[in-house]
C-alpha cells in the first residue's frame, strides 16, 4: 500500500498533517501515544475514513476513486479495536457473511470461514451465538473475519486487547505465518518486539520515526527489557537523535 500526502482535520484539529507511507511486505508496527491518529490512519488505509486530500492505494488501485475503489478494497481487511457483531449470528455465520460480502465466491465462503477459524482456535466454538462468547472470544471471531480472505494487506488495530497471555501467544504465532504485509497498531510493546519488522512512529500527524525494533531501542537504554518503550518515548519527547 502507498500512502501519499495523506492530511485530515476533526472540526479544524489537524490529525494528520501530510503522511507519506509506503507499506511493504512484511509486518510493520505502528506505534503513538493515545490521540496520535493510528487508528484514523488505518481506517483511511482500510477504505472506511475518507481523508481531506492525499492518495491511498492498495496493488496500484486508488482506495477512494470510485472506478477502482471496489477492486481495491477486495485486497484489504481490518481487525478494528472494536468490533460489534449482530449477537445472534454463530461464529461460523458471522465470518461467512463477512468473506461474502469481501466478493469471496459463495460456494467457497463456509470452507473459508470453517478455515479461519480453526486458525484462530476457534473451530470447536464456530456454532456458538456471538452473544454468548467471551470478550477474548469475539476478538478472535475478529481476527478471523480479517484472514479469511487472505488480504494482500492486513491491518490489525490493537490485536492482543481481551487476550489472555496463552490466546496472545496464539495470536502472534498465527500473525508471523501470514505473509503479505501487516500493518499492526500496538500498545503491547511485547506484540512489537515479537512481530514487527519494520515500527512506525506517529506523532503530532506525521511519521517521526521509521526503522526496525533495534534501531528504536537504540534510543533508549541498552540491555533492559525496556528498551523498545524508552525508544518510543524518546522518539516522541525529543525526536530521533
Amino acid at each position: 500500500m502507498v500512502l501519499e500526502g495523506i492530511h485530515l482535520s476533526y472540526r479544524e484539529v489537524s490529525v494528520l498533517n501530510g503522511v507519506d507511507l509506503e507499506l511493504r511486505p512484511g509486518i510493520t508496527a505502528l506505534l503513538g501515544v493515545n490521540g496520535a491518529g493510528k487508528t484514523t490512519l488505518m481506517n483511511i488505509a482500510a477504505g472506511s475514513l475518507r481523508p481531506d486530500r492525499g492518495l491511498a492505494a492498495v496493488v496500484g488501485q486508488a482506495v477512494y476513486r470510485s472506478r477502482s475503489r471496489r477492486r481495491a478494497l477486495r485486497h484489504v481487511a481490518m481487525m478494528p479495536q472494536g468490533s460489534s457483531f449482530p449477537g445472534n449470528l454463530t461464529a461460523h455465520e458471522t465470518v461467512r457473511y463477512i468473506a461474502w460480502m469481501r466478493g469471496m465466491p459463495p460456494h467457497v465462503t463456509a470452507g473459508a470461514a470453517t478455515d479461519a477459524l480453526d486458525r484462530v482456535g476457534l473451530a470447536a466454538e464456530s456454532s456458538r451465538k456471538i452473544r454468548r462468547m467471551s470478550g477474548g472470544m469475539r476478538r478472535r471471531v475478529a481476527l478471523a473475519q480479517a484472514i479469511v480472505s487472505s488480504p494482500s494487506l492486513l491491518l490489525l488495530d490493537e490485536p492482543s486487547t481481551g487476550l489472555d497471555p496463552e490466546q496472545r501467544h496464539g495470536m502472534v504465532a498465527l500473525v508471523r505465518q501470514l505473509g503479505g504485509t501487516v500493518l499492526l497498531s500496538s500498545h503491547v510493546m511485547e506484540d512489537v518486539r515479537d512481530l514487527a519488522d519494520r515500527v512506525l512512529v506517529l506523532h503530532r500527524g506525521s511519521i517521526r520515526f521509521d526503522g526496525t525494533v533495534a534501531e528504536l531501542e537504540r534510543y533508549g537504554s541498552d540491555g533492559n527489557n525496556r528498551a523498545t518503550e524508552e525508544g518510543f518515548l524518546a522518539v516522541i519527547n525529543d525526536g530521533p537523535r
